[in-house]
């Protein structure tokens, strides 16, 4: 199944969730709604694991959601953990996207030119998982791309990101380019902690 963002006019960004759920489960049908959003996790967030995360998450309209940790490098090299991947082996880091499924490889760039096999998020940036596309990407200075590559992603059930939401664990943010390039990972969670409350452009 392709998914692609249209050649000729960019429209609505599809939902990282559809696209996600395009990939592992071909035929499901994709959703036309959108939130891309980012989630900041609350200093009481008792999570190991979500414990001053910062996340890109789209949500569904049937209430679940989908995303990746922004902040949580591993310290091993790309080529270790994928010695017999011609591709990977190129990767410069790697980071922890999520606990779901951590063998998948979903990366995030940036680029001028409209990509086939990669969503269309916002302000020309793309996600995807195809291995070609990550390869075409690895060709370009790190500069031009942006390129950031995680292994797994986050998940939630309808519903249960919501509650998380209302019992306090996780403050939402708009997703924007300045957030998501602009910003050093190392003090992203910090940064939007202490500006929760403002909008970010």
């Amino acid at each position: 199944m392709t998914c692609g963002a249209p050649r000729l006019e960019k429209q609505r960004p599809p939902l990282l969730l559809a696209l996600l759920l395009s990939l592992f489960f071909p035929g499901l049908p994709a959703s036309a709604d959108e939130n891309i959003i980012l989630l900041v996790a609350s200093p009481q967030l008792d999570s190991t694991l979500f414990e001053r995360s910062v996340i890109l998450v789209a949500t569904h309209d049937n209430g679940s959601a989908m995303g990746v940790i922004l902040n949580r490098p591993l310290p091993v090299a790309p080529a270790r953990l994928y010695p017999d991947d011609t591709v990977m082996g190129k990767v410069a880091a790697l980071s922890f996207g999520g606990p779901v499924n951590p063998a998948t490889v979903i990366f995030l760039f940036h680029s001028d030119e409209d990509q086939e096999n990669a969503v269309f998020l916002f302000d020309d940036i793309y996600f995807s998982s195809d291995r070609q596309v990550l390869a075409e990407q690895l060709k370009r200075p790190t500069k031009e791309s942006r390129l950031e590559v995680y292994t797994g992603y986050a998940g939630w059930a309808p519903g249960q990101l919501q509650a998380e939401i209302r019992q306090g664990g996780w403050t939402t943010v708009k997703a924007t380019r300045k957030l998501l390039f602009k910003v050093d990972r190392a003090s992203i969670w910090q940064e939007l902690s202490n500006k929760a409350s403002q909008e970010w452009i």
